[in-house]
């Protein structure tokens, strides 16, 4: 190669070079230092959309320190997870892949973008545009995660556990729905199954027919069953508690049945 198309090569690779550096010179760095009059706890959020009295999108950079305890990897929810502090819970929606958070995950988020929604009684937090894990979401710490509140079915409807990880005791699935799979294998939506304590008090256990345990039996026992507590409020104002499981490993219901001898 002569001097003069070596000349006309570093030329072009000095220009290309430059214009990618300005390239990255454009692009907004991850936050590293977080103003802390601006970290906001998940109680926070719930304040903020019942003041909003609708939804609320954020427009500055608040910052959101939170566990996951339901990640999509058993493919029960999808493209979603849930997340829980000392304060409460809260789904974290539509996000831009699977398997993008992993549960026991401690992470900050930064909200500027996101919208709190009240879906029918559960908070969902959502990021209509791409939620960049490089920016938008950093991992602080990994398996970490968050003990269950023990609780029975009435202290489903006496308190309040939306979005958080509990274990329900004393509870077996209806009878009729001992004959049945947690959902659809091969089907396309989700599934109700209720179970009941043995004071005849009910709580819906929705399944996803997508997800890897949708063909498993019900099982026929009374025991614990853990799992994220979520509610559906009818537009008559009734709340139904229901629970998403994680894992069918954490159904364990193999005791007697309520009235067994």
């Amino acid at each position: 190669m002569d001097r003069k198309r070596i000349l006309i090569l570093s030329a072009f690779i000095t220009v290309m070079l430059f214009f990618i550096a300005c390239d990255k010179e454009l692009d907004s760095p991850p936050i590293k230092v977080v103003d802390p009059s601006k970290v906001l706890e998940i109680k926070d959020l719930y304040q903020i959309q019942a003041d909003s009295g609708d939804s609320y999108v954020f427009t500055d950079d608040y910052m959101l320190y939170a566990t996951v305890v339901m990640d999509d990897a058993t493919g029960n929810i999808y493209k979603e997870a849930y997340l829980q502090d000392s304060t409460g819970g809260i789904n974290l929606y539509k996000l831009s892949s699977a398997g993008a958070t992993k549960e026991g995950d401690y992470i900050r988020i930064n909200l500027n973008g996101a919208e709190i929604k009240n879906y029918s009684g559960k908070m969902e937090l959502i990021f209509t545009n791409i939620l960049d894990f490089g920016k938008s979401m950093v991992v602080q710490q990994k398996n970490v995660p968050i003990e269950p509140f023990v609780v029975t079915v009435e202290d489903l409807y006496t308190g309040d556990y939306d979005c958080e990880l509990v274990t329900i005791t004393g509870v077996q699935f209806v009878a009729s729905d001992t004959v049945k799979t947690y959902a659809t294998l091969g089907g396309t939506s989700n599934q109700n199954r209720t179970m009941e304590d043995c004071n005849g008090n009910e709580i819906i256990v929705r399944s996803s027919d997508y997800s890897d345990f949708a063909g498993d039996t019900i099982p026929s026992g009374m025991g614990n069953i853990t799992g994220i507590a979520t509610k559906y409020q009818y537009t008559g104002g009734d709340i139904v508690w229901q629970l998403i499981v994680r894992t069918p490993d954490e159904v364990l219901l193999d005791g007697p049945r309520c009235g067994s001898k």
